[in-house]
């Protein structure tokens, strides 16, 4: 396994896994099983014929927009097996890719630290509200035709938010073992060292430390793809994209609530 520390802001970022050495002859687990059955379906439902599954799979896709961006770094991590404990014990250290511009090697475990534990609670909370939720709407598949679609996004959530629970202690098994390995990356830090003109615009232009706006956003949706493609990791384009047009969105809700309320 790999792990990749990517800036979005000076002040936030995303941590993203990718598995290495997967044999081909492994059986996948039943939840990976289940996983890949759920992706089809969707992609079939995304090209059928019938409306209601063409705009279930548009209402799917916004919901899943809005799942932070924190939450799906921390799922893309697997899942800690006492089989696997061992092997890491055993193992080599693992890298942690990162621009050192940026970061420093010595604040990786900090960050890393943070990232692990700063949502646990809510990703907890969530998850049993989740459970409690499904034996309530269960019922409704007793309704001819249409699938019983609260019970499966509350399936959804509950699984979402455990896996990023089980990430986030892998991240803490990792650190309290000491099995993390800073590798700075120039390829990727000439990335952001391109973009420190544009930063320091938004400096300028929010001059105000306490305002999220005077936190500078370090990437965009074109340096998303440049990320993906340095680091040869295809799956890191999509998230970065989600994580930047997050935060996007939430400077431009912070920025309205400073603007003055026309009067009526």
């Amino acid at each position: 396994m790999k792990l990749f520390l990517i800036p979005i802001t000076k002040r936030r970022a995303l941590i993203y896994a990718q598995q290495l050495g997967k044999l081909a002859t492994e059986k996948p687990s039943l939840l990976d099983r289940v996983t890949s059955k759920a992706a089809l379906t969707w992609a079939q439902w995304e090209r059928g014929e019938k409306k209601w599954q063409r705009t279930l799979v548009e209402a799917g896709n916004k919901a899943l927009r809005r799942i932070p961006y924190e939450e799906w770094g921390l799922k893309s991590i697997p899942t800690l097996s006492s089989r696997k404990k061992q092997s890491e014990l055993q193992e080599a250290k693992i890298g942690v890719i990162y621009p050192p511009s940026v970061i420093h090697g010595r604040d990786i475990h900090s960050i890393i630290r943070q990232l692990a534990t700063e949502r646990a609670a809510l990703h907890r909370s969530r998850l049993w509200w989740s459970i409690i939720g499904m034996p309530i709407v269960a019922p409704l598949a007793l309704v001819p035709l249409i699938p019983n679609i609260p019970f499966f996004y509350l399936a959804f959530r509950a699984y979402s938010h455990w896996k990023a629970l089980e990430g986030g202690k892998h991240l803490e098994f990792l650190l309290t073992n000491n099995l993390l390995i800073p590798v700075p990356s120039m390829e990727l830090d000439a990335i952001y060292k391109k973009n420190k003109i544009r930063c320091k615009e938004q400096l300028q232009t929010h001059g105000n430390t306490n305002s999220p706006n005077s936190d500078p956003i370090l990437i965009n949706d074109n340096d998303a793809q440049m990320v993906a493609k340095t680091l040869q990791v295809p799956g890191l384009a999509g998230e970065l994209e989600r994580a930047h047009n997050q935060v996007l969105l939430e400077r431009k809700a912070h920025q309205r609530q400073l603007e003055p309320k026309k009067e009526i």
